[in-house]
């Protein structure tokens, strides 16, 4: 399915993450990148419709010519109503973690899909929710995480696959939203296209 669909299109991911570019290549997919330049302000109390904006600001950032497929997705951290984006400082970074130790909290990730038919662009997009569920982290654990270079380009300062689950106690859902791709959704997207 997935071979044909590149025998149509070339892909551009349209993203700086270099998460998504090694999710994309674990599904076989040839792509380039174009890196978006857009702002990603994410408004606490209306961040569901606002990661929708952000996603469809980057895939309409980038130049979409005939044959072309664009891929944009972006993630969010949510906490108890905090919207929780990449960490700017160590301080941040673990006021975040301090937030989400022993809690639930929810990762969300908006991805979209454009490309023309018949001259016309035409846009998909999809929001994927994620329940994660940390442990308690240990002030020594916290500490010690920090002087890693981990928490400081992810949102709410952690990356599931870099620290093989450290704080992570369960998730339901999709395992690879919480990365920052939903690999699931994005087949059932590229499916339909």
């Amino acid at each position: 399915m997935l071979s044909r669909l590149q025998r149509r299109y070339k892909i551009v991911l349209v993203s700086r993450s270099p998460r998504r570019r090694v999710l994309l290549k674990g599904l076989g997919l040839a792509f380039t990148v174009f890196a978006p330049q857009t702002a990603e302000h994410i408004r606490p109390r209306n961040y569901k419709q606002d990661l929708v904006k952000v996603t469809l600001a980057k895939i309409n950032s980038a130049p979409c010519g005939q044959g072309q497929l664009l891929l944009a997705c972006d993630t969010i951290v949510v906490c108890r109503g905090r919207v929780l984006g990449k960490p700017r400082a160590p301080k941040q970074a673990a006021e975040f973690l301090r937030l989400l130790s022993g809690k639930k909290h929810t990762v969300y990730s908006c991805v979209a899909l454009k490309f023309l038919r018949h001259g016309r662009p035409v846009i998909r997009h999809k929001t994927v929710a994620t329940e994660v569920f940390f442990r308690q982290i240990t002030g020594r654990e916290l500490r010690d995480y920090l002087q890693t270079p981990v928490p400081y380009d992810k949102a709410g300062a952690y990356g599931i696959q870099d620290t093989r689950g450290l704080f992570v106690r369960k998730i339901n859902g999709c395992y690879y939203n919480v990365v920052g791709l939903p690999v699931s959704a994005l087949i059932d997207m590229l499916k339909a296209v």
